[in-house]
C-alpha cells in the first residue's frame, strides 16, 4: 500500500510542477513581443494644423511612404482604403506567385497613431488562420519600421508619429471615419 501511496504522491508533485511550468511558459512573453498599447508621449510643441482627406488621398500619401520605406525590397506591398483598410502583397513560393489580401478595422489610438484590427485574409484560394498570414507577413517582408506587425493579437500598428518627415514636422491621426469618407490628421511644425 505504501508503494501505491509514494507512487501517486510523486505523480501528483509531477503534476503540479509541470502545471506550474506550463503557467510559467505560457505567461512569460517571447523575446521579440512588443506591447502594442498606445505609448504616453509628450505632446508636441509648435504650430499645429489639422488636415482633414478623403479615402483616396489618404491612400496615396500612405502608399508613398511604404513604397520609399521599402526601395530596395523586392516584394511590392500596397495599402487601399475602402470600406476598410487593406494590404495587399503577394510572396514568391515555389516559383509562383501566391497573393495576399488582408482586410483591416482602422482604430486611432490616443497617441496619434492606427491601429489596425484584421477583418479577414485571403490567400489565394487557401484557407488559412489570420494569424499565420499576419507571422508570414511579418517574416516574408521587410515592412518599414513604422508598420508593427502582432499575429497573436491580429493586429497591425502603423506609427503615423515615426514616420520620418522633413524635419520639425509630425502627423499624428485625430480620426478616421471611413463611412463618411473623412480622414484627419494632425500636422506639427516645430521651429
Amino acid at each position: 500500500m505504501k508503494k501505491w501511496r509514494s507512487a501517486f504522491i510523486v505523480l501528483l508533485a509531477v503534476n503540479i510542477v509541470a502545471f506550474i511550468g506550463f503557467l510559467f511558459f505560457i505567461t512569460i512573453p517571447d523575446v521579440d513581443y512588443i506591447s502594442y498599447e498606445a505609448e504616453e508621449r509628450a505632446s508636441v510643441e509648435g504650430n499645429t494644423v489639422t488636415v482633414r482627406t478623403s479615402k483616396a488621398d489618404f491612400e496615396g500619401i500612405a502608399n508613398t511612404y511604404i513604397q520609399d520605406a521599402m526601395e530596395d525590397q523586392p516584394i511590392p506591398l500596397r495599402l487601399s482604403v475602402d470600406d476598410d483598410v487593406s494590404l495587399s502583397t503577394e510572396l514568391q513560393v515555389f516559383s509562383m506567385a501566391l497573393p495576399i489580401l488582408l482586410k483591416f478595422e482602422p482604430h486611432v489610438q490616443e497617441d496619434g497613431n492606427l491601429l489596425l484590427e484584421q477583418k479577414s485574409v485571403n490567400v489565394g484560394l487557401l484557407d488559412i488562420p489570420p494569424e499565420s498570414a499576419l507571422k508570414l507577413l511579418r517574416d516574408s517582408v521587410a515592412l518599414p519600421e513604422f508598420m508593427e506587425v502582432n499575429p497573436g493579437a491580429e493586429e497591425i500598428l502603423l506609427r503615423l508619429t515615426d514616420i520620418s518627415l522633413d524635419d520639425g514636422i509630425s502627423v499624428r491621426a485625430e480620426s478616421f471615419n471611413l463611412e463618411e469618407d473623412d480622414i484627419r490628421l494632425r500636422v506639427t511644425i516645430t521651429q
